[in-house]
């Protein structure tokens, strides 16, 4: 994805957030994000799929992405699109809640008086280094607004699948894998949590994330071990510990194999500055 600096920041009680320039989207892999994010799509052809789950990638099509949804993009005819990027502690408490009990995905289509609407409203961002006296208070609240509203449409056209297929069942294994990585998981207990045998599991969830159960628990325990690493002063054994890890060796290998370091050098490059753009992203995230 091509992806311009952020060209306007917002500040909601003191909570900042940031809408990311109008830009063309290119085809991507499977992956996911440390924050919600709206993309709002004003022209174009493609396929998104989130969650595994076709939907359209065209004019008015509007995706809210969740913390732990993953999905990818094929794009067929050049796209243009928008997005806004919300860390969590921005979100009203209530939405968050319902997003997160919500097992559907968040996807709405909008007509085309209300994809005028919001295009007119971008405009009006877009132009605003042109206008040092633009009412900001009054653009802030009409955005916000649009986001609820986006957000609660989404919520309540989604109410949640009836039936369980198996990339339904993969995306609540998901949920559950980032919620409970730091306790003792295998994927014995995790089939025993979900009443699924383990090897059929395991199957449908590479089938769908491309990863395994394991491959999965390991990803989110290493990314919270470089977090700790680089924001405190734990000693390695305690952040071995905390991220879930049963020995520090076991710890030290997964971290050095994905990261190409040891976490002690990690720590000392943090030290010098080589990750301020990930703690500054880790700091918009903290509630």
């Amino acid at each position: 994805m091509r992806q311009k600096e952020p060209r306007f920041e917002m500040n909601h009680r003191n909570q900042h957030f940031t809408i990311v320039e109008k830009y063309e989207a290119e085809s991507q892999p499977m992956h996911w994000h440390d924050n919600y994010e709206i993309e709002f799509v004003t022209s174009g052809e493609g396929v998104h799929r989130l969650n595994n789950k076709e939907y359209p990638y065209n004019r008015g099509a509007v995706y809210v992405t969740r913390i732990r949804d993953y999905h990818e993009i094929e794009i067929t005819k050049t796209a243009t699109v928008h997005r806004i990027v919300l860390p969590e502690r921005c979100m009203p408490e209530r939405f968050v809640r319902s997003m997160l009990k919500n097992k559907a995905n968040l996807i709405t289509h909008l007509g085309e008086e209300m994809i005028t609407h919001i295009e007119n409203l971008l405009l009006l961002l877009e132009s605003r280094p042109k206008a040092e006296n633009l009412e900001e208070l009054y653009i802030q609240d009409c955005l916000l607004n649009v986001i609820i509203m986006l957000f609660t449409r989404s919520v309540n056209e989604n109410p949640g699948d009836r039936h369980r297929p198996d990339g339904a069942k993969v995306q609540d294994v998901w949920l559950y894998i980032e919620d409970n990585f730091r306790k003792k998981l295998t994927l014995q207990s995790v089939a025993d949590h979900f009443q699924m045998n383990p090897n059929y599991l395991n199957r449908i969830f590479k089938e769908h994330t491309g990863v395994t159960v394991y491959a999965a628990v390991k990803v989110f325990r290493l990314r919270y071990a470089a977090k700790l690493c680089r924001q405190t002063d734990m000693k390695c054994s305690e952040i071995c510990k905390t991220c879930g890890y049963s020995g520090t060796a076991n710890f030290q290998r997964d971290f050095k194999k994905e990261y190409g370091i040891t976490p002690l050098h990690y720590r000392a490059a943090a030290k010098e500055g080589y990750f301020d753009s990930l703690d500054a992203k880790d700091d918009e995230n903290k509630e």
